[in-house]
Protein backbone atom coordinates (compact mmCIF):
# COMPACT_ATOMS: atom_id res chain seq x y z
CA UNK A 1 0.00 0.00 0.00
CA UNK A 2 2.62 2.22 0.78
CA UNK A 3 4.98 1.25 -1.67
CA UNK A 4 1.86 1.91 -3.62
CA UNK A 5 0.23 5.19 -3.22
CA UNK A 6 4.14 6.83 -3.65
CA UNK A 7 4.53 5.23 -6.83
CA UNK A 8 0.83 7.09 -7.85
CA UNK A 9 2.24 10.14 -6.35
CA UNK A 10 5.12 10.36 -8.25
CA UNK A 11 3.15 9.66 -11.36
CA UNK A 12 0.55 12.14 -10.82
CA UNK A 13 4.18 14.78 -10.29
CA UNK A 14 5.12 13.40 -13.78
CA UNK A 15 1.81 14.98 -15.14
CA UNK A 16 4.02 18.19 -14.41
CA UNK A 17 6.48 19.62 -16.48
CA UNK A 18 9.47 18.58 -15.14
CA UNK A 19 9.63 14.80 -15.21
CA UNK A 20 11.71 12.48 -13.09
CA UNK A 21 12.16 8.40 -13.31
CA UNK A 22 10.50 6.69 -10.67
CA UNK A 23 13.64 4.79 -9.13
CA UNK A 24 13.48 3.45 -5.89
CA UNK A 25 16.07 7.04 -5.04
CA UNK A 26 12.86 8.91 -6.04
CA UNK A 27 10.72 7.00 -4.42
CA UNK A 28 12.30 7.15 -1.24
CA UNK A 29 13.17 10.96 -1.32
CA UNK A 30 9.00 11.09 -1.78
CA UNK A 31 8.69 8.75 1.74
CA UNK A 32 11.08 11.73 3.12
CA UNK A 33 8.94 14.65 2.29
CA UNK A 34 4.79 13.20 2.07
CA UNK A 35 3.49 10.60 4.97
CA UNK A 36 1.19 8.60 3.57
CA UNK A 37 -2.22 10.89 4.35
CA UNK A 38 -0.01 13.97 2.41
CA UNK A 39 0.79 11.37 -0.27
CA UNK A 40 -2.66 10.70 -0.64
CA UNK A 41 -3.91 13.60 -1.40
CA UNK A 42 -1.01 14.04 -3.88
CA UNK A 43 -1.31 11.46 -5.61
CA UNK A 44 -5.01 12.67 -6.23
CA UNK A 45 -4.31 16.14 -6.65
CA UNK A 46 -6.34 17.38 -10.27
CA UNK A 47 -4.37 19.13 -12.47
CA UNK A 48 -4.24 23.16 -11.95
CA UNK A 49 -4.96 25.55 -9.09
CA UNK A 50 -8.14 24.93 -7.41
CA UNK A 51 -9.91 26.06 -4.12
CA UNK A 52 -10.65 23.88 -1.40
CA UNK A 53 -14.07 23.06 -1.85
CA UNK A 54 -13.58 21.80 -5.51
CA UNK A 55 -10.50 19.77 -4.12
CA UNK A 56 -12.68 18.38 -1.55
CA UNK A 57 -15.38 17.08 -4.12
CA UNK A 58 -12.93 15.87 -6.11
CA UNK A 59 -11.30 13.44 -3.67
CA UNK A 60 -14.12 12.70 -1.31
CA UNK A 61 -12.86 14.45 1.66
CA UNK A 62 -14.68 16.94 4.18
CA UNK A 63 -13.44 20.55 3.13
CA UNK A 64 -12.27 21.80 6.91
CA UNK A 65 -10.30 19.06 7.64
CA UNK A 66 -8.88 19.26 4.01
CA UNK A 67 -7.69 22.33 4.63
CA UNK A 68 -6.27 22.32 7.40
CA UNK A 69 -3.83 19.38 6.02
CA UNK A 70 -3.36 21.43 2.95
CA UNK A 71 -2.20 24.62 4.78
CA UNK A 72 0.11 22.49 6.48
CA UNK A 73 1.36 20.67 3.47
CA UNK A 74 1.86 24.12 1.79
CA UNK A 75 4.19 25.09 5.18
CA UNK A 76 6.35 21.97 4.12
CA UNK A 77 6.65 22.85 0.70
CA UNK A 78 4.24 20.28 -0.05
CA UNK A 79 1.70 22.56 -2.16
CA UNK A 80 1.68 25.61 -3.38
CA UNK A 81 -0.94 27.88 -2.26
CA UNK A 82 -2.30 31.13 -3.85
CA UNK A 83 -4.83 33.89 -2.71
CA UNK A 84 -6.72 35.31 -5.86
CA UNK A 85 -7.51 38.86 -6.20
CA UNK A 86 -11.65 37.81 -5.06
CA UNK A 87 -9.68 36.44 -1.86
CA UNK A 88 -10.38 32.68 -2.71
CA UNK A 89 -7.20 30.78 -1.74
CA UNK A 90 -6.01 28.30 -4.24
CA UNK A 91 -3.50 25.16 -3.84
CA UNK A 92 -1.86 23.35 -6.72
CA UNK A 93 0.73 20.45 -6.71
CA UNK A 94 4.13 21.38 -7.35
CA UNK A 95 6.95 19.54 -10.00
CA UNK A 96 9.67 17.61 -8.80
CA UNK A 97 11.50 21.38 -10.01
CA UNK A 98 11.63 24.07 -9.26
CA UNK A 99 9.75 23.32 -6.52
CA UNK A 100 9.13 20.50 -4.46
CA UNK A 101 13.24 19.74 -4.51
CA UNK A 102 14.50 23.20 -3.88
CA UNK A 103 11.73 23.82 -0.95
CA UNK A 104 13.43 21.38 1.02
CA UNK A 105 16.48 23.26 1.23
CA UNK A 106 15.95 26.82 0.54
CA UNK A 107 15.76 27.74 4.29
CA UNK A 108 19.45 27.75 4.87
CA UNK A 109 19.04 25.54 7.84
CA UNK A 110 22.11 23.04 8.68
CA UNK A 111 20.38 20.93 11.31
CA UNK A 112 20.28 17.26 11.02
CA UNK A 113 16.83 17.37 9.69
CA UNK A 114 18.29 19.34 6.77
CA UNK A 115 21.77 17.48 7.02
CA UNK A 116 19.99 14.23 6.09
CA UNK A 117 17.25 15.98 3.55
CA UNK A 118 20.61 17.23 1.64
CA UNK A 119 21.65 13.41 1.76
CA UNK A 120 18.49 11.91 0.75
CA UNK A 121 18.35 14.18 -2.29
CA UNK A 122 22.07 14.14 -3.28
CA UNK A 123 20.94 10.07 -3.38
CA UNK A 124 18.17 10.71 -5.70
CA UNK A 125 20.16 12.84 -8.16
CA UNK A 126 22.44 9.89 -8.54
CA UNK A 127 19.95 7.72 -8.90
CA UNK A 128 18.50 9.53 -11.58
CA UNK A 129 21.28 9.98 -13.13
CA UNK A 130 22.37 6.47 -13.22
CA UNK A 131 19.25 5.85 -14.40
CA UNK A 132 19.34 7.91 -17.54
CA UNK A 133 22.92 7.81 -17.93
CA UNK A 134 22.05 5.77 -21.53
CA UNK A 135 20.53 8.79 -22.63
CA UNK A 136 22.94 11.38 -21.30
CA UNK A 137 25.68 9.29 -23.39
CA UNK A 138 23.30 10.31 -26.81
CA UNK A 139 23.60 14.03 -26.78
CA UNK A 140 21.33 14.29 -29.98
CA UNK A 141 18.97 12.37 -28.79
CA UNK A 142 19.24 13.91 -25.30
CA UNK A 143 18.45 17.27 -26.76
CA UNK A 144 14.96 15.97 -28.35
CA UNK A 145 14.01 14.58 -24.74
CA UNK A 146 15.14 17.08 -22.62
CA UNK A 147 13.33 20.31 -22.55
CA UNK A 148 14.96 22.13 -20.07
CA UNK A 149 13.30 24.47 -17.69
CA UNK A 150 15.17 27.55 -17.46
CA UNK A 151 17.73 29.59 -20.18
CA UNK A 152 20.60 31.58 -20.13
CA UNK A 153 20.55 35.55 -19.72
CA UNK A 154 23.85 37.10 -21.31
CA UNK A 155 25.63 39.64 -18.39
CA UNK A 156 23.81 42.65 -19.60
CA UNK A 157 27.16 44.90 -19.22
CA UNK A 158 28.46 42.25 -22.06
CA UNK A 159 25.89 42.30 -24.73
CA UNK A 160 26.58 43.70 -28.25
CA UNK A 161 25.83 47.58 -28.69
CA UNK A 162 22.41 47.15 -31.06
CA UNK A 163 19.34 48.06 -30.96
CA UNK A 164 18.16 44.57 -31.75
CA UNK A 165 18.65 43.37 -28.37
CA UNK A 166 14.98 41.87 -27.03
CA UNK A 167 13.64 42.87 -23.37
CA UNK A 168 13.64 39.43 -22.56
CA UNK A 169 17.40 39.20 -23.24
CA UNK A 170 18.04 41.85 -20.90
CA UNK A 171 18.51 40.77 -17.30
CA UNK A 172 17.74 44.23 -16.13
CA UNK A 173 14.41 44.35 -18.48
CA UNK A 174 13.32 40.73 -16.65
CA UNK A 175 13.48 42.49 -13.20
CA UNK A 176 11.98 45.41 -14.49
CA UNK A 177 8.82 43.81 -15.60
CA UNK A 178 8.54 41.96 -12.32
CA UNK A 179 6.28 43.45 -8.73
CA UNK A 180 7.27 40.62 -6.39
CA UNK A 181 10.60 39.75 -5.34
CA UNK A 182 12.02 37.01 -2.78
CA UNK A 183 15.37 35.81 -2.12
CA UNK A 184 16.51 32.52 -1.18
CA UNK A 185 19.59 30.27 -0.74
CA UNK A 186 20.40 28.54 -3.19
CA UNK A 187 19.24 25.00 -3.22
CA UNK A 188 22.06 23.50 -5.14
CA UNK A 189 25.03 25.20 -2.72
CA UNK A 190 23.28 24.44 0.18
CA UNK A 191 23.28 20.66 -0.55
CA UNK A 192 26.54 20.35 -1.68
CA UNK A 193 27.60 22.48 1.27
CA UNK A 194 25.49 20.04 4.02
CA UNK A 195 26.84 17.19 1.85
CA UNK A 196 31.03 17.92 2.41
CA UNK A 197 31.50 19.35 -0.82
CA UNK A 198 30.67 23.55 -0.54
CA UNK A 199 30.90 25.50 -3.66
CA UNK A 200 34.17 26.53 -5.00
CA UNK A 201 33.37 29.79 -6.39
CA UNK A 202 34.89 32.45 -4.11
CA UNK A 203 32.83 34.93 -2.90
CA UNK A 204 29.55 33.25 -4.00
CA UNK A 205 26.50 35.42 -2.31
CA UNK A 206 23.84 33.06 -0.39
CA UNK A 207 20.80 34.51 -1.79
CA UNK A 208 21.06 33.72 -4.97
CA UNK A 209 17.55 32.18 -5.67
CA UNK A 210 15.64 35.14 -6.92
CA UNK A 211 11.71 34.47 -7.00
CA UNK A 212 8.98 36.47 -8.91
CA UNK A 213 5.32 37.00 -8.35
CA UNK A 214 3.06 34.59 -6.59
CA UNK A 215 5.97 32.63 -6.20
CA UNK A 216 7.85 35.01 -4.69
CA UNK A 217 4.37 35.61 -2.50
CA UNK A 218 4.31 31.71 -1.17
CA UNK A 219 8.21 31.35 -0.12
CA UNK A 220 8.04 34.31 1.96
CA UNK A 221 4.82 33.73 3.40
CA UNK A 222 5.82 30.42 4.18
CA UNK A 223 9.16 31.45 5.71
CA UNK A 224 11.43 29.43 2.91
CA UNK A 225 13.03 33.07 1.33
CA UNK A 226 13.38 37.35 2.93
CA UNK A 227 11.19 39.20 0.59
CA UNK A 228 13.66 41.75 -1.54
CA UNK A 229 13.16 44.58 -3.04
CA UNK A 230 13.87 44.74 -6.73
CA UNK A 231 16.71 47.17 -5.95
CA UNK A 232 18.34 44.28 -3.92
CA UNK A 233 17.77 41.66 -6.79
CA UNK A 234 20.09 44.20 -8.98
CA UNK A 235 22.40 44.02 -6.42
CA UNK A 236 22.20 40.18 -5.78
CA UNK A 237 22.64 39.92 -9.98
CA UNK A 238 25.64 42.15 -9.72
CA UNK A 239 27.23 40.27 -6.78
CA UNK A 240 26.83 37.02 -8.72
CA UNK A 241 28.06 38.45 -11.72
CA UNK A 242 31.79 39.52 -9.86
CA UNK A 243 31.21 35.97 -8.86
CA UNK A 244 31.04 34.69 -12.32
CA UNK A 245 27.71 32.59 -11.59
CA UNK A 246 25.13 32.30 -14.79
CA UNK A 247 21.92 33.78 -14.93
CA UNK A 248 19.40 31.23 -15.70
CA UNK A 249 15.08 32.47 -15.70
CA UNK A 250 12.45 30.48 -16.17
CA UNK A 251 12.48 29.69 -20.22
CA UNK A 252 8.98 31.32 -20.86
CA UNK A 253 8.34 34.86 -21.48
CA UNK A 254 6.27 37.16 -19.08
CA UNK A 255 5.95 36.46 -15.22
CA UNK A 256 8.78 34.60 -14.75
CA UNK A 257 9.31 32.13 -11.96
CA UNK A 258 12.89 32.27 -10.68
CA UNK A 259 15.84 33.46 -12.13
CA UNK A 260 18.53 31.19 -10.53
CA UNK A 261 22.85 32.11 -10.50
CA UNK A 262 24.26 28.80 -10.96
CA UNK A 263 28.23 27.63 -11.08
CA UNK A 264 28.90 24.43 -12.46
CA UNK A 265 30.30 22.55 -9.26
CA UNK A 266 27.20 22.33 -7.05
CA UNK A 267 24.09 23.39 -10.33
CA UNK A 268 22.98 19.44 -10.80
CA UNK A 269 22.20 20.99 -14.39
CA UNK A 270 25.70 22.09 -15.04
CA UNK A 271 27.68 19.20 -13.48
CA UNK A 272 25.88 17.62 -16.05
CA UNK A 273 26.57 19.38 -18.92
CA UNK A 274 29.79 19.22 -17.93
CA UNK A 275 29.93 15.28 -17.58
CA UNK A 276 28.02 14.20 -20.42
CA UNK A 277 29.35 16.94 -23.51
CA UNK A 278 26.88 18.03 -25.43
CA UNK A 279 23.97 17.52 -23.33
CA UNK A 280 21.90 20.41 -22.95
CA UNK A 281 20.51 20.88 -19.13
CA UNK A 282 19.55 24.65 -19.86
CA UNK A 283 18.59 26.55 -23.34
CA UNK A 284 21.53 28.60 -24.06
CA UNK A 285 21.31 32.55 -24.70
CA UNK A 286 21.16 34.04 -28.20
CA UNK A 287 25.02 35.17 -27.63
CA UNK A 288 27.83 33.67 -28.14
CA UNK A 289 31.48 34.23 -26.87
CA UNK A 290 34.28 34.76 -29.56
CA UNK A 291 38.10 35.63 -29.27
CA UNK A 292 39.90 37.62 -31.26
CA UNK A 293 43.22 35.34 -31.76
CA UNK A 294 45.01 39.02 -32.11
CA UNK A 295 44.22 40.25 -29.05
CA UNK A 296 44.41 36.92 -26.79
CA UNK A 297 47.46 36.08 -24.76
CA UNK A 298 46.16 32.88 -23.02
CA UNK A 299 46.39 34.24 -19.58
CA UNK A 300 43.71 31.78 -18.80
CA UNK A 301 41.33 34.42 -16.85
CA UNK A 302 38.43 33.12 -18.94
CA UNK A 303 39.03 29.27 -18.39
CA UNK A 304 38.40 29.47 -14.61
CA UNK A 305 35.39 32.19 -15.43
CA UNK A 306 33.44 29.37 -17.50
CA UNK A 307 31.14 27.40 -15.59
CA UNK A 308 30.67 25.14 -17.97
CA UNK A 309 34.30 24.36 -19.29
CA UNK A 310 33.45 25.46 -22.96
CA UNK A 311 36.78 27.30 -22.95
CA UNK A 312 40.51 25.32 -23.28
CA UNK A 313 43.85 26.78 -24.07
CA UNK A 314 45.60 25.96 -27.36
CA UNK A 315 49.33 27.12 -27.17
CA UNK A 316 49.28 31.00 -26.22
CA UNK A 317 45.50 31.50 -27.20
CA UNK A 318 42.44 30.45 -25.50
CA UNK A 319 39.60 28.54 -27.55
CA UNK A 320 35.79 28.43 -27.32
CA UNK A 321 34.09 25.16 -27.85
CA UNK A 322 31.13 26.75 -29.23
CA UNK A 323 28.60 23.76 -29.07
CA UNK A 324 29.05 24.19 -25.01
CA UNK A 325 29.07 27.80 -24.47
CA UNK A 326 25.95 28.74 -23.54
CA UNK A 327 26.55 32.34 -23.94
CA UNK A 328 26.75 33.62 -19.94
CA UNK A 329 29.28 36.08 -20.94
CA UNK A 330 31.27 35.58 -17.60
CA UNK A 331 34.36 34.93 -19.51
CA UNK A 332 34.17 38.42 -21.84
CA UNK A 333 33.96 40.16 -18.13
CA UNK A 334 37.60 39.33 -16.85
CA UNK A 335 39.20 39.12 -20.29
CA UNK A 336 42.04 42.07 -19.43
CA UNK A 337 42.64 42.18 -23.03
CA UNK A 338 39.20 42.35 -24.01
CA UNK A 339 39.77 40.11 -26.48
CA UNK A 340 36.44 38.28 -25.85
CA UNK A 341 32.60 39.51 -27.45
CA UNK A 342 29.68 38.43 -26.72
CA UNK A 343 27.85 38.36 -30.44
CA UNK A 344 24.08 37.28 -31.62
CA UNK A 345 24.25 33.80 -32.62
CA UNK A 346 20.29 33.07 -32.57
CA UNK A 347 17.18 35.00 -32.87
CA UNK A 348 14.68 32.64 -30.25
CA UNK A 349 12.49 33.95 -28.39
CA UNK A 350 11.45 32.07 -25.37
CA UNK A 351 7.71 30.58 -25.42
CA UNK A 352 4.94 32.61 -23.68
CA UNK A 353 3.85 31.61 -20.30
CA UNK A 354 1.52 28.57 -20.59
CA UNK A 355 -1.98 29.09 -19.06
CA UNK A 356 -1.42 25.77 -16.49
CA UNK A 357 1.33 27.32 -15.00
CA UNK A 358 0.52 28.72 -11.28
CA UNK A 359 3.46 30.08 -9.60
CA UNK A 360 5.20 27.06 -8.50
CA UNK A 361 2.59 24.73 -8.77
CA UNK A 362 0.74 23.33 -11.80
Amino acid sequence: MKEDVYTRLGERLNKNPTRMPLVPEVLGFLQSIFNEEEAQVGADFPLGSHPVEALAEAMEREPEELRAMLESMADKGLVFSKDKDSGVREYSLPPFMPGLIELQLMRGREDAVEVRQAKLIKKMLDGVEEAVKGLFMMPEKARRVIKPALRTLTVEQELPLESGVQPYERVAEVIKAESSFAAAVCHCRQQAKLTGDPCKVKDAPSHTCLYFGSAADYVVDRGFASRATREECMEILEASEKAGLVHNVSNFDGDNIVLCNCCGCCCDFMIKMKKYRGVRMVYPSNFAARIDGDLCIGCGECLDRCQVAAISLDGDAAVIAGEYCIGCGNCATVCPQEAISMVRCAEKAPPPRPDFIVGLGV
